[in-house]
């Protein structure tokens, strides 16, 4: 009896251990309690053949987009080569103009220096050989004037004979055009055009005043203010008739209608120049503008 029931509480203590040992591995402890669990993976994203298609239909738009771009910034750098080219030979006929003026006025300073005359009388022509020696008889002498009267002062001493003077140089506005023209070519576009307007209203009737007219369209084109330009030519044309400056006028009032997106005004600008100027060096630089293809850039 007493070996049954000791048997009895053994197996109950075992029993107790084993529920004890299977509890403490079921149950979570506190820590394994607070930590969550790590949340899964993101699934890789879905890459369709639409994707795929609207990707390469935008990058091909970028790339169409790129050569235009890079066309007109070729078409731009021609047309501001053919622009450089054209103010090159702008700046080497005002420098053709300005010698020709200065030459002018070299040459009318001559002409109206007083030539004295010679003093020394021409020697009788040389007999003929063979024939007899003419005797050349001196004329008389002039009498004598009778003197004056005591009563009577002398008369006074004949004048000098009046000589032309020559035209004044004008060597201000020579030096302010000079001025002015060194601004210009420096790249200081306004104070030049400033100066240019103040020389045209200070020495209206100069000889370089149509050239100074023309150089202020000239600061407002290279500063891409173009319907000012025009109108600044256009005041050259209107006021002055020396056929190199008003022709040159022209030329530059078609580039700026040109320029403006006015092709046909600019096309009729030149017709009327290369009709009215043919023989001109503007008139040479229309034909070529207009035998180009519209477009084109020169």
């Amino acid at each position: 009896m007493l070996a049954r029931s000791t048997r009895a509480c053994l197996l109950g203590v075992a029993v107790a251990l084993l529920a004890g040992c299977s509890s403490g591995k079921s149950e979570p402890t506190p820590k394994e309690q607070a930590t969550p669990p790590p949340p899964p993976a993101p699934a890789p994203p879905r890459v369709t053949l639409g994707d795929v298609k609207s990707t390469q239909d935008a990058q091909a738009q970028e790339i169409a987009r790129l050569g235009a771009e890079l066309k007109a910034q070729d078409a731009q750098q021609s047309f501001l080569v053919a622009e450089l080219k054209t103010l090159s030979e702008q700046v080497s006929k005002l420098k053709a103009s300005l010698e020709e003026a200065e030459s002018a006025v070299r040459q009318m300073r001559a002409s109206a220096t007083p030539v004295p005359p010679d003093s020394r009388p021409a020697a009788p022509p040389a007999p003929p050989p063979g024939s007899a020696p003419v005797i050349v008889t001196a004329p008389p002498a002039p009498a004598a004037p009778a003197p004056p009267p005591a009563s009577e002062s002398p008369p006074p001493p004949p004048a000098p004979p009046a000589t032309a003077a020559a035209p004044p140089r004008n060597v201000e506005a020579e030096r302010m055009y000079a001025a002015a023209l060194a601004r210009l070519r420096a790249g200081e576009d306004g104070q030049a055009a400033l100066e240019f307007a103040e020389f045209v209203t200070q020495f209206p009737t100069h000889p370089l005043a149509a050239s100074a007219q023309n150089n202020i369209g000239e600061a407002f084109y290279r500063q891409r203010d173009y319907r000012q330009a025009a109108a600044e030519f256009q005041k050259t044309v209107d006021t002055y008739t020396l056929a190199p400056q008003v022709s040159e006028a022209l030329l530059k009032i078609g580039l700026s209608q040109r320029a403006m997106g006015d092709s046909a005004a600019a096309r009729t600008t030149w017709e009327n120049l290369v009709k009215q100027y043919p023989k001109s060096d503007a008139a040479r630089q229309a034909r070529a503008l207009l035998a180009a293809k519209p477009g084109s850039p020169r």
